[in-house]
């Protein structure tokens, strides 16, 4: 009954989908794949904190003097170093961990993190409970550049949509940089919170051989893929958020704008000067080419390579109006649930050229085959891999 109850609930947006997770240190391939050893001789995250908005953080052996206060908005679990579930202490470690005791060897073991504690399963009800809310302001308004949320939900009613937007407008403005897991549906969906909610970077998530996962959610707001297979696109959007803090350490006085241009114009796709794709997106991270090939120009200080129009809608809301000579602050607008957002950057489908995605001679992917529906069941297109030397 309780699986039945579960079941009905999803559909309707109130519980998000299990954000997998799980993954084991012996898992995690892609260190080799993006030339860890190669980028820590450069940088290793040092001086950039990572909010992981999720289910609390432990003070394990690998996050040792890595963990900041943080702070908890749910009253189930008051403290944001317990974590009953491990997703959230998984992500943080994926981000920063050492790899002591046998634990997950973070991307970015110098960078510190964060806990802000939003739940205490890897699912988190909407609608009515404003917890994550809070918890982007609190992050908006912290020492933290990058706020990770490896978290989702596919509907959330206008009061709470509007409240997450005006959060995530915050975070911007104040300079951060938002990544989001993308969800694991497996399905195609342009309503997919906060991942598809303009100023948020939606990761998807890839498997070894650079092939975009099973699970994966796909569609027009998905700007970036990265490493998720095992574990899910929470996984890939700890990977992106860890990547974002190499980049970021190594070149602080660049904007949040700055950041994200250099990670977009290094994948592979940018560099083949290939359309983003609702698929991969612009592609897939790959923080070597910033970090030991000095690829990417990071353009101006405070244009955004994706949500520019966005921005500048918000700024003219609040600009004076030449008619009543009064100010325009009531308020950002924001696009309702089921409007499109500058995030739609990755309209349409492409044929083949799937992008090379390692720093260092993995196989590449090509789009090639065909979505369609069968009974209700849709079937999408997938990245084949294929060799690159």
């Amino acid at each position: 009954m309780a699986g039945l109850f579960t079941a009905m609930l999803m559909p309707l947006g109130l519980l998000a989908p299990p954000a997998f997770a799980d993954i084991r240190p012996d898992q995690q391939w892609y260190l080799d794949a993006m030339n860890a050893s190669g980028i820590w001789k450069v940088s290793k995250g040092k001086g950039i904190t990572v909010a992981v908005l999720d289910t609390g953080v432990k003070p394990i052996p690998g996050l040792e003097g890595r963990l900041l206060p943080g702070k908890s908005f749910t009253s189930k679990g008051p403290d944001a170093h317990e974590d009953t579930d491990g997703h959230g202490t998984e992500m943080a470690s994926l981000i920063a961990g050492s790899g002591a005791g046998n634990s997950l060897q973070g991307l970015a073991p110098d960078a510190k993190v964060l806990p802000v504690r939003t739940g205490v399963k890897d699912e988190f009800v909407t609608s009515w409970d404003k917890t994550l809310v809070k918890a982007i302001r609190y992050a908006a308004r912290s020492d933290a550049k990058i706020i990770n949320i490896s978290q989702s939900v596919g509907s959330l009613d206008n009061e709470t949509y509007d409240e997450l937007q005006s959060a995530i407008d915050e975070a911007n403005e104040r300079g951060k940089l938002v990544f989001a897991s993308a969800g694991n549906d497996g399905q195609r969906t342009e309503r997919h919170y906060p991942a598809s909610m303009p100023g948020v970077v939606a990761v998807g998530a890839v498997d070894e051989t650079g092939t975009v996962a099973d699970f994966s959610n796909y569609g027009p707001y998905l700007v970036l893929s990265a490493p998720g297979d095992p574990g899910g696109t929470s996984v890939a959007s700890a990977i992106a958020s860890a990547s974002a803090a190499l980049i970021w350490a190594e070149h602080p006085d660049w904007t949040h704008h700055q950041v994200l241009r250099v990670m977009i114009e290094t994948t592979g796709r940018s560099q083949r000067g290939e359309e983003p794709s609702m698929y991969l997106g612009h592609g897939i991270v790959r923080p070597a080419q910033v970090l030991v090939d000095g690829d990417g120009d990071p353009g101006p200080a405070d244009v955004s390579p994706i949500f520019s129009k966005y921005y500048a809608s918000l700024e003219a809301s609040r600009s004076p109006s030449p008619e009543d000579g009064k100010g325009g602050n009531e308020g950002p607008p924001t696009a309702k649930p089921g409007k499109d957002s500058e995030q739609a950057v990755a309209q349409g489908e492409t044929d083949g050229g799937g992008p090379p995605w390692t720093a260092i001679g993995i196989g590449a992917a090509a789009l090639v085959a065909v979505a369609a529906v069968v009974t209700a069941v849709a079937f999408r297109r997938r990245a084949q891999a294929q060799p690159r030397y």
